[in-house]
């Protein structure tokens, strides 16, 4: 998959619907560094520098549909405990998720903690209940998700088998979904497949599938005609097959599969891949991307969130970056020339501009809105000395050019150039829109560059910020 088809599918998805349902977790990180052995026991010392929280589990995935741009809601359980108080302020911080939040008192909220030494992990503890929810919280938990079943494009169930949709609740999940008229992926945990029987796509890595005892080779052909098997054995269209290094493998039930080799990147981490690859692979077909092009999408942002620290997320920007996306030019004197060229033919020109480090959900809306009010719409990017001085140190994430070649990838954005100043006020007066487009709460006599617009006839049109989208928020996360 190239980079424009990579951005095409993107922009397809934003604002797709996804529903949620699935076991959630929290995922703590507790980092230090190990100098000495303990005295009491042949044991490592960890000497703690940070501790981290991220949402784990369904709420994971939650968070990558929230990341590449779909409106969320998340169906589960958690105790009522501190740990589950943890999982809902740190989803209530994303205005794109609406976590509908059932509390079992009778069970702690399962709790994954991580202990890592320079990095390298070297001790798990896991805190959990993994027995069925009682008959009452499972009634709870389908009337909930009933009730949110008709806006939804889609339906994922993400199974850790931790007792918030246990077998014995998964045909009644599946039984609604398909009486809807739902596409339905599953995340699966049980061995036994059948108990997903009627799903639309199955989503198991290689060893989850391999305990079905119907894979009778390595190779990715026996791999393929083994998903094709049980996908119509159980009354499924499909099966992707996530299988490490060796990259993804979506197998039909009509026999036909297509196979993406894993991204060559240096792997950091892989908690949470797999629901990178769900809701990557979920949101690109609620968006109508064809399979093939879904799971191509999915694995490269598997590539993404492997080479960082934790339970991550991928934000469109660096799928689209990861995809090889080219710089286009981003010199002054083009696009002046571009844009009186466009002038001439009697277009209407806009431009936005901001750093735009970690293109978002927020930055393609911006961007989508402005593009349906110009025939033309050029970008100003601040150059990376540009970004430090507003930003501060460690910032920008992603090189001017890394951005700019992203950006440019967007189909509504016809061109992209660097400023180096704090503001973009020289680029205006060179390129001499007819608009200038900011999001949030400006007023546009605020807006650098506003009095040159106007004075050739043109205006400042302030476009509502999506959301609680921030390129900042995205990068402390990864840090």
């Amino acid at each position: 998959m190239d980079a424009t088809t990579a951005a095409n599918a993107l922009v397809a998805l934003q604002k797709t619907r996804i529903l949620v349902i699935g076991d959630v977790m929290l995922d703590r990180f507790i980092d230090g560094s190990v100098s000495r052995i303990s005295p009491e026991a042949p044991v490592p010392i960890l000497e703690k520098s940070r501790e981290t929280q991220m949402p784990g589990g369904a709420a994971n995935v939650a968070g990558n549909l929230a990341s590449i741009g779909c409106d969320v809601r998340l169906v589960s359980v958690t105790g009522d405990d501190a740990q589950g108080r943890s999982v809902a302020a740190l989803l209530g911080s994303n205005m794109a998720i609406d976590f509908h939040q059932i509390i079992d008192r009778d069970r702690p909220t399962t709790t994954k903690t991580r202990f890592r030494a320079d990095g390298q992990q070297v001790l798990r503890f896991d805190e959990e209940v993994t027995e069925a929810v009682d008959a009452r919280v499972g009634q709870q938990l389908l009337d909930t998700f009933d009730a949110a079943l008709q806006d939804a494009d889609l339906v994922i169930i993400s199974d850790y088998a931790k007792g918030a949709v246990p077998p014995s609740l998964i045909p009644d999940v599946l039984g609604l979904s398909k009486a809807a008229g739902k596409t339905v992926v599953v995340d699966p945990k049980l061995p036994d497949f059948s108990a997903y029987a009627g799903a639309t796509l199955l989503t198991p890595n290689l060893a989850e599938l391999r305990k079905t005892g119907i894979v009778e080779g390595d190779t990715l052909e026996q791999i393929a005609a083994g998903a094709s098997q049980l996908a119509v054995a159980h009354d499924m269209e499909a099966m992707l097959v996530t299988l490490s290094a060796r990259g993804m493998l979506l197998a039909g039930a009509d026999g036909s599969w297509h196979h993406a080799p894993a991204q060559a990147r240096e792997v950091f981490d892989v908690s949470g891949a797999g629901d990178t690859v769900i809701a990557m692979m979920a949101g690109a077909l609620a968006g109508g991307v064809n399979r093939a092009d879904a799971m191509s999408l999915a694995n490269i942002a598997a590539s993404v969130v492997v080479a960082k620290s934790g339970t991550a997320i991928a934000s469109p920007g660096e799928i689209i970056d990861q995809a090889g996306a080219a710089t286009p030019p981003l010199d002054w004197p083009h696009w002046a020339a571009t844009c009186q060229t466009w002038r001439d033919a009697g277009q209407k020109i806009g431009f936005a501009n901001g750093c735009f480090d970690l293109l978002h959900p927020g930055h393609i809306f911006l961007l989508q809105s402005a593009a349906k009010q110009c025939d033309r719409l050029i970008v100003g990017l601040n150059s990376d000395s540009s970004v430090r001085k507003l930003k501060g140190d460690g910032r920008p994430a992603q090189s001017a050019e890394r951005r700019a070649a992203a950006m440019i990838q967007l189909p509504f954005v016809d061109g992209v150039a660097i400023f180096d100043e704090e503001t973009p006020l020289q680029l205006v007066t060179a390129l001499q829109p007819d608009f200038i487009f900011k999001g949030g709460d400006y007023s546009p006599e605020d807006v650098v560059g506003s009095d040159i617009v106007k004075a050739r006839g043109g205006e400042v049109r302030i476009i509502p910020t999506l959301g609680s989208h921030s390129s900042t928020r995205l990068i402390s996360n990864q840090t």
